[in-house]
């Protein structure tokens, strides 16, 4: 992957394969690395958007960095890709079978068909072949690589937990918020005290909404009640004829409830919302389904990429606002062969094929009959002692970053708070609301 982020507008990726590491006439880059004083955030892919707009603006709509100050809002993708897709090894490098007619089939018995039959026959890789590469950026200028903070959990909150500067060396320390859904547990704050001398302050900046998503010829109902999605993930419901609510000619298909990886946000976001929708007193154990199958997050290829046959039986949590920004067409398609992507062939991240359930729907409902659908936070995690600097952050200003960005309760309305930044947020395909929590996780007024 390689990677290059404009100061304004929205960043373009250039991907080669193997075969084509050198790109006519440009070498290789990294992505940017923010000098000493600029402001530098990591963590969750599914608030990365948002973030990214509020740094560098979209469109019309201008972000911080517009603006031309001297110190930036520097904003680092999850993945070191701008849709937020996890970085793969090159698939002609991995062994692959083929699925035909719902069965794996050797490549002697795929070369048997007739080309009919082959038409009709798809490539299928083990997942546990696929290994993840690990994008590494330089947090500041002229340091050494790190492997790239990523996701809500490990790169939004534990990353900043744990960068505790050398005081020696003076290495680290160059994290300066997390993005994150999550709020920091109270274990992660004593450790924050204890490896950074400060607590956490979160602001939360907008909310977004997870929900169902099927595919577009899905044999769900048009809805499914949260007291079924937990009976689905726990595997106690297994076909669509089981559900509460369902009438249809389909009953008989095995549902497969797509699962996410235990660490990603939107994961915990999930269990977090079923577990309240059902008034549980513990977390549920949602990977029980013996018919799961563990994808990828926020990714609607998660659906489209399986057989015709799993497709209509598939259910996986996906949050409305990257289905927003799916529809507004933020995303490249990078199967069109232009300037920035010779090859065309690149996977398609569209919302063609995909559907949410309950779309329309804008509040939580604590029901185990009500559809489920449950709002979350997109929250920034900065140090405490960051708010208390007496340091201001641009030149001829009296504001300290924290004032400039998130949260000034003596002053005028941080970015994230005026008009432009609610404009970004929107954008986004989000919700702008506003709240803030200290360090001893009690919400400000």
């Amino acid at each position: 992957m390689l990677h290059r982020r404009k100061r304004v507008g929205v960043a373009v990726a250039a991907v080669a394969t193997a075969s084509t590491l050198v790109l006519a006439n440009s070498p290789a880059k990294a992505d940017f690395s923010p000098q000493p004083d600029d402001v530098v955030t990591t963590g969750s892919d599914i608030i990365q958007n948002s973030f990214n707009f509020l740094a560098d603006g979209y469109h019309e709509l201008p972000g911080y960095n517009t603006a031309g100050n001297r110190y930036r809002f520097v904003n680092f993708d999850s993945s070191g890709d701008a849709q937020g897709r996890s970085a793969f090894t090159d698939p002609s490098l991995v062994q692959y079978s083929w699925i035909y007619q719902g069965e794996v089939i050797t490549e002697a018995e795929y070369n048997a068909l007739s080309t009919a039959e082959k038409a009709n026959a798809v490539k299928y890789i083990k997942q546990g072949d696929i290994k993840l590469l690990n994008p590494t950026i330089s947090l500041r200028s002229g340091q050494d690589l790190v492997v790239r903070p990523s996701g809500g959990g490990a790169g939004g909150i534990t990353a900043l937990v744990n960068d505790k500067p050398d005081p020696v060396t003076g290495v680290g320390g160059w994290i300066d918020v997390g993005r994150t859904p999550n709020p920091p547990s109270d274990t992660q704050q004593n450790q924050a005290n204890t490896n950074l001398g400060s607590r956490l302050y979160r602001v939360q900046v907008a909310k977004d909404r997870q929900l169902i998503a099927v595919s577009s010829d899905s044999y769900a109902p048009d809805t499914i009640t949260a007291g079924d999605i937990l009976k689905i993930y726990s595997g106690q419901i297994t076909t669509w004829s089981q559900l509460s609510n369902y009438s249809g000619p389909h009953g008989a298909e095995t549902i497969i409830p797509l699962i996410l990886p235990t660490d990603a946000g939107m994961w915990t976001t999930f269990v977090t919302n079923v577990k309240k929708q059902n008034s549980l007193s513990s977390d549920p154990d949602l990977r029980a389904n013996p018919n799961r199958i563990q994808v990828q997050q926020n990714d609607p290829s998660s659906i489209t990429g399986l057989t015709a046959a799993q497709r209509p039986n598939a259910i996986v949590p996906f949050p409305r606002g990257r289905y927003k920004t799916l529809l507004a067409g933020y995303y490249a398609d990078p199967t069109t062969t232009n300037a920035y992507n010779l090859p065309g062939h690149r996977t398609k991240l569209l919302a063609d094929g995909i559907k949410l359930l309950d779309l329309d729907s804008t509040q939580d409902v604590i029901s185990d009959s009500a559809p489920y659908g449950g709002d979350f936070a997109y929250n920034a995690i900065f140090r405490a002692s960051d708010l208390a600097s007496t340091t201001p952050w641009q030149p001829g200003s009296t504001l300290n970053w924290v004032e400039a960005l998130f949260y000034n309760p003596d002053g005028p309305a941080p970015f994230v708070k005026t008009d432009a930044g609610k404009a970004l947020l929107e954008a986004a395909g989000v919700t702008p609301e506003y709240h803030v929590w200290d360090g001893n996780n009690a919400q400000l007024q």
